[in-house]
């Protein structure tokens, strides 16, 4: 199976998966660049034994999915890019209920990236945390999750151990 088939196989099971949880859009536009895939998820939480008054504290996801074919170090900085500015468009930092925001990217590919492609994912760190009224509430951090869709191995940063076993529960189907 090539990578586009298996790639669209992927993304339909995620769909299916996912569906119940996550508000999805497929060929979803990112400034200029286009992907197969975006998810989006609001969880509000009113839990009065964390939070003082019985506020309620909203913590969001954010995730595109994107097909490459040839993944470097170059590509892996584009990427980390949009990670960036998604947490400048899309992190509620003005909302006093912001609790936190998850900012993810997953890079589906065939076969493995080289040594500095890998470390270069690895290095990728993206965490902003706002504790003053004036600067905005809560805190985001970014998630980057490249997968060989061969064998359903992942390459993370530090923040995508979580969402690279969430990825792998789907490789697993694909197969």
């Amino acid at each position: 199976m090539d990578l586009y088939t298996r790639a669209a196989a992927y993304l339909d099971a995620f769909q299916a998966d996912m569906n119940r949880d996550f508000h999805l859009i497929s060929n979803a536009e990112f400034g200029a660049r286009r992907f197969p895939l975006f998810g989006s998820y609001v969880c509000e939480d009113t839990s009065t034994l964390i939070l003082k008054n019985g506020k309620s504290v909203r913590s969001y996801e954010f995730c595109y999915f994107d097909v490459c074919e040839a993944l470097d170090e170059t590509t892996v900085r584009d990427y980390c890019a949009v990670l960036d500015d998604m947490a400048a468009r899309y992190v509620p930092w003005s909302e006093p209920s912001h609790g936190f925001s998850m900012l993810s990217m997953v890079v589906l590919t065939a076969g493995a990236p080289d040594r500095a492609t890998q470390k270069a994912i690895k290095k990728y760190k993206h965490e902003e945390k706002r504790k003053r009224p004036e600067d905005g509430y809560g805190w985001c951090s970014g998630r980057l999750c490249v997968v060989d869709l061969s064998d359903g191995t992942c390459w993370v940063n530090a923040h995508g151990r979580a969402l690279a076993n969430r990825v792998k529960l789907t490789v697993g189907k694909v197969k």
